[in-house]
């Protein structure tokens, strides 16, 4: 993001909100985002600069705003009462959303945005708090009164009109990511803020929204059309919050990397695991159909170590088919970031599937030892024997009588067995399909899943999602 291409969002926004008539509500405001320093995110576009409590630069993403911690907190520096009872507002650009129970984005003793569990309430110089049900995040969200006896809000880009009587104002400043007296800390990331007179809070909203969209733009300048398509998808299933800007750049990296080394064509079907918000933003495909979970909760995953379930009963069906791809062009893998411990006997399946009726059999599996083992479109299997480590674990095949396989960083070339047949069954993940039903699950952790025709460099795959993964580490 180009200082230059900052400046020109920024002018756009002022030059807007000064055609809309609405540039000199703005008594106070702050553009958070689009900033490499916390010094530059706490400059005010007008009025006072605020009073930083807690934060560090390290809570600045330059994408999506400041991230809140529930402890820190900026003072705005503005008297509530500097705007009068009758003529006011609040506003704030939430780009992710807040965690659990009463937070409260920007407040005073008789205004404030906060929402709980279930609903957003949005009072501004009142006794009284209108409220809404809890939107997503990714958005604006502000209030406004004109007048003594009805207050306006606007929120999922809709505006209502309310009945509320207006009270006096205090003394008190406002403040951002709690309530009055530290109460009702705010996790969530705050893009912009503003306080001032009463203002058309849809003309705000759009003003705001587009220089949002123009800084995400400069960001994402350069970027591979399949990966932002990918991050446009998780950060929906993510309930609307945007990613960080370091995690789409790790996206980007893996998704430019693949296709450099010609890897990504042979994906046919794959998740991240690791990097998205939530359970169902880990479960978007980064390419092929989404897979069907099967028993795993939201508390199983983990963003910078993918998904695991310690009861080792879950399991993902990937939605492909074996017969999606040719019978001597077919890879799978996985990238674990813990592998179990195998004492006795069960050999717990990574991802596969077994076909008795035509004796394909393709899955990676863990033993008592310290080895795995694979299988290719055969009943024949190889078995390595390093030490296990975490990693990349695949098989794949590219002729009718050998296979392929990568198990702890190093490669095991020509394992012997013949394709025997192609199945219809569906990969599964976290277990392997034996005739239609998922048999000896894995309780180890996966970041990445990978299905598909042959890949030539298990190694060059692997290099790709260790690298994402580190960096996913590095940035959360």
């Amino acid at each position: 993001m180009t200082l230059k291409a900052r400046i020109r969002a920024i002018d756009r926004f002022i030059t807007g909100c000064r055609e809309d008539g609405i540039y000199d509500d703005l008594n106070a405001c702050c553009v958070m985002a689009g900033w490499d320093s916390l010094a530059g995110a706490l400059t005010p576009l007008k009025g006072d600069a605020p009073t930083n409590s807690g934060f560090l630069d390290a809570d600045l993403d330059r994408g999506i705003g400041l991230i809140g911690d529930s402890t820190s907190y900026l003072d705005s520096n503005r008297a509530a009462n500097a705007d009068d009872e009758e003529d006011a507002h609040l506003a704030v650009f939430a780009s992710t959303a807040a965690g659990s129970g009463l937070r409260s984005f920007i407040a005073n003793a008789r205004s404030w945005i906060a929402k709980d569990d279930t609903n957003m309430y949005l009072r501004i110089n009142s006794g009284a708090s209108p409220f809404v049900a809890l939107p997503n995040a990714n958005m604006f969200i502000g209030s406004s009164r004109s007048d003594a006896s009805n207050s306006s809000y606007r929120i999922s880009q809709a505006t209502e009109t309310v009945s509320s009587s207006s009270i006096a104002p205090t003394s008190d400043s406002t403040v951002l990511y709690r309530q009055l007296a530290g109460t009702q800390g705010n996790d969530a990331t705050i893009a912009y803020y503003s306080i001032g007179s009463a203002t058309d809070l849809a003309l705000l909203d759009a003003r705001v929204s587009t220089l949002m969209a123009d800084l995400r733009a400069i960001e994402e300048a350069g970027f591979d059309r399949d990966a932002i398509s990918y991050i446009r998808a998780v950060e929906e299933a993510d309930g609307g919050a945007y990613l960080e800007t370091d995690v789409k750049i790790a996206i980007n990296n893996l998704v430019s990397g693949l296709k450099a080394d010609g890897l990504w064509d042979a994906i046919g079907s794959s998740c991240l695991l690791s990097g998205p918000r939530t359970l169902a933003g880990a479960l978007v495909p980064l390419k092929g159909d989404a897979p069907t979970p099967n028993g795993f909760v939201s508390g199983d995953h983990s963003r910078t170590d993918g998904l695991r379930d310690p009861e080792g009963t879950s399991y993902l069906d990937s939605n492909r088919p074996a017969s999606a791809d040719e019978k001597d062009s077919q890879h799978m893998a996985v990238y674990a970031t813990s592998i179990e411990s195998v004492t006795t006997g069960g050999f717990p399946r990574l991802i596969g599937y077994r076909d008795s009726a035509t004796s394909d059999m393709t899955n990676i599996y863990l033993n008592q030892t310290t080895g795995a083992v694979f299988q290719s479109r055969s009943t024949t299997s190889y078995t390595a024997t390093p030490t296990r480590l975490t990693g990349l674990y695949g098989v794949s095949r590219s002729s009718s009588g050998y296979y392929d396989g990568r198990v702890s960083q190093v490669d095991y070339n020509n394992g012997v067995g013949a394709s025997l047949g192609v199945s219809n069954l569906d990969t599964f993940i976290f277990a392997y399909n034996s005739d239609g039903a998922p048999t000896r699950p894995s309780k180890s952790t996966i970041a990445f899943y990978s299905i598909g025709s042959h890949i030539d460099s298990l190694a060059l795959l692997e290099s790709h999602v260790s690298a994402y993964v580190t960096a996913i580490g590095a940035a959360i």
